[in-house]
């Protein structure tokens, strides 16, 4: 028996853009077609739409979002507690930009608005546990799709940073085998990308705006395949324990 993944869906796409890519949530399910997820149940967690229970589902992944995981908003409160009750009860999670950097805020670290500025487009962060990457090569450094003013500026206590630089110093962390978290958007294309940049342009500027846009056009998505392994990996490492637990 495969797993049932929770998307505790944080936002949606723009009216305009879901006639292309559809809702948010469609992006991760395409993004775990055929791996050890064999059902989605989502859950519009910012409009007050919350699972009963941590035991719904057999991981939970929190997306990106427009709103800072530090605003007074109801529903990331309720998030907030729910992660905690997930993390208690030794339920997986998986946290993507606004998720990774709830996560920690959750757990125990920091999450604020970053004075480096905006993070777009494609950048490099280092490789700092090596086993934790399929890369062939043995590459030590991921260039990464990102979107994002707000980081995580102090990892929760028992994570392990996995991949950082001197912009994003907790761009990719694991705490045990239970909890994957990243700032990057491994679940966005290039097409996707490039479309949602320039609405960014009034906020970050032309020059950011444009710089981003050519370094995708360049080089595409980068080593997006090398994070969606790390990914199903965590996925595959979360049906080996419930089978051991269930046997």
């Amino acid at each position: 028996m495969a797993l049932t993944l929770g998307i505790l869906l944080c936002d949606d796409h723009y009216p305009e853009s879901q006639a292309v890519y559809g809702h948010y949530d469609e992006a991760f399910k395409r993004l775990f077609d055929n791996s050890a997820v064999s059902s989605f149940v989502t859950y519009r967690v910012f409009e007050d739409a919350f699972p009963a229970s941590p035991s719904e589902c057999d991981v939970w992944l929190v997306t990106g979002s427009k709103w800072g995981v530090y605003e007074s908003d109801p529903w990331i409160t309720q998030l907030i507690d729910f992660v905690q009750r997930c993390d208690q009860e030794g339920q997986a999670l998986i946290g993507v930009c606004f998720g990774h950097q709830l996560i920690h805020l959750a757990l125990g670290g920091k999450a604020a608005k970053s004075n480096k500025g905006w993070g777009m487009g494609l950048y490099p962060v280092r490789i700092l546990d090596q086993g934790a990457f399929d890369t062939g090569a043995q590459q030590t450094t991921l260039n990464l799709i990102a979107v994002h003013q707000d980081q995580v500026l102090e990892s929760a206590p028992d994570f392990d940073v996995l991949a950082g630089s001197d912009f994003c110093p907790i761009a990719i962390t694991q705490k045990d085998s239970r909890v994957l978290t990243m700032q990057c958007h491994p679940e966005f294309t290039d097409a996707f990308l490039l479309q949602l940049i320039e609405r960014l342009r009034e906020k970050a500027g032309d020059e950011k705006v444009d710089e981003a846009a050519e370094i995708i056009r360049a080089c595409g998505m980068g080593d997006r395949s090398i994070v969606i392994d790390r990914l199903l990996a965590f996925l595959d490492q979360q049906m080996v324990s419930r089978e051991k637990r269930q046997a």
